[in-house]
């Protein structure tokens, strides 16, 4: 099976990630640097799905990436969804200083009729300003709960990427995906491409295991630390965020090893931007998450076999499973 790489920017405001959740965060001014990026990864093959939340598709900034890519939607872009709760309508109720709580933040704790309404809102905006109804769908902080996939079914939704392998955000009061791994999955009518996440060992053995079974070796007593140790287990994203190029190949070549052929490369847009985000705070950090990001699409481009993919293809293809 060919080995199927999907680059997925989650295109959202610019805020402080340490200020809270607050409703007046809501500007795009990265717009034009990514833009820019985009473009580059176009030239050398990529296909880009844009996961656009309410700020980045109401704003003039959003917007004009959106003018920009919207003669190549479904063939080289695909604009899908991402909701943050705290910025997108109907609003929560907050103080004046409009900053949502923790628990309000990952939008399956709220209500059913809640999250279906926000979700629906940012349905017809990202319709009314690319043309296109979404089918793709990206929970702000992988906030899926126990309504989502109703709701998506409802709304047109097919698939869903708000998985995030191996993780447990349980501490912050959001989901526990700490039994999923890779491996994608369609349940009710839905697909589930999980954003992918590597768990290796300096054991190729042990790197199997650990991914077979997502839970082993999980906990933080001394003991389980200690073995963690022993057997060099290390844990990555696929994203250029922090994450150098050499790991993100082994990362990439782990899974495909191990038989998950649908990879996703991941960032968030206002990282193009020094100071935006935490993962580049400089001009140089910044053009070593550009080499980055470039290079690990060139290297899989390489790959015997290998081709980018949009997420909405694997709703118009029912699914397609390693």
């Amino acid at each position: 099976m060919s080995a199927k790489l999907a680059v997925v920017i989650h295109a959202e405001e610019e805020f402080d990630w340490n200020g809270g959740f607050c409703r007046f965060n809501d500007s795009v001014t990265h717009h034009q640097e990514l833009i820019v990026l985009i473009r580059e990864m176009l030239l050398i093959g990529a296909k880009v799905t844009l996961a656009m939340d309410y700020p980045f598709v109401t704003s003039a900034g959003g917007q004009q990436v959106i003018n920009t890519f919207r003669d190549q939607a479904g063939e080289a872009i695909e604009f899908a969804a991402h909701l943050h709760p705290w910025v997108n309508p109907p609003y929560l109720e907050t103080g004046e200083d409009g900053v949502a709580s923790e628990l309000e933040s990952y939008p399956g704790n709220l209500s059913a009729e809640l999250e279906f309404e926000k979700i629906q809102v940012l349905s017809h905006a990202i319709k009314r300003e690319t043309g296109l109804s979404p089918v793709t769908y990206l929970a702000g902080r992988y906030g899926i709960g126990p309504n989502t996939r109703r709701i998506l079914q409802r709304l047109g939704y097919r698939v869903d990427l708000s998985i995030s392998a191996f993780s447990n955000f349980t501490h912050q009061q959001g989901p526990d995906f700490s039994t999923f791994n890779n491996r994608m999955f369609q349940q009710d009518q839905i697909t589930y491409l999980p954003h992918t996440c590597s768990r290796m060992s300096a054991f190729p053995w042990a790197s199997k295991t650990l991914n077979d079974h997502p839970t082993l070796l999980t906990g933080q007593d001394f003991t389980t630390r200690v073995v963690r140790k022993m057997l060099g287990v290390r844990t990555y994203r696929l994203s250029p965020e922090g994450v150098p190029l050499k790991d993100l190949i082994a990362a990439a070549r782990h899974q495909l090893k191990l038989g998950h052929h649908q990879l996703v490369l991941s960032f968030h847009s206002p990282t193009v931007k020094p100071g935006m985000t935490p993962y580049v705070s400089s001009a140089d950090e910044y053009q070593t998450f550009r080499a980055t990001t470039l290079d690990f699409i060139k290297w899989f481009n390489r790959l015997p076999d290998s081709e980018m993919f949009l997420p909405a293809s694997l709703a118009h293809h029912g699914g397609c499973y390693a």
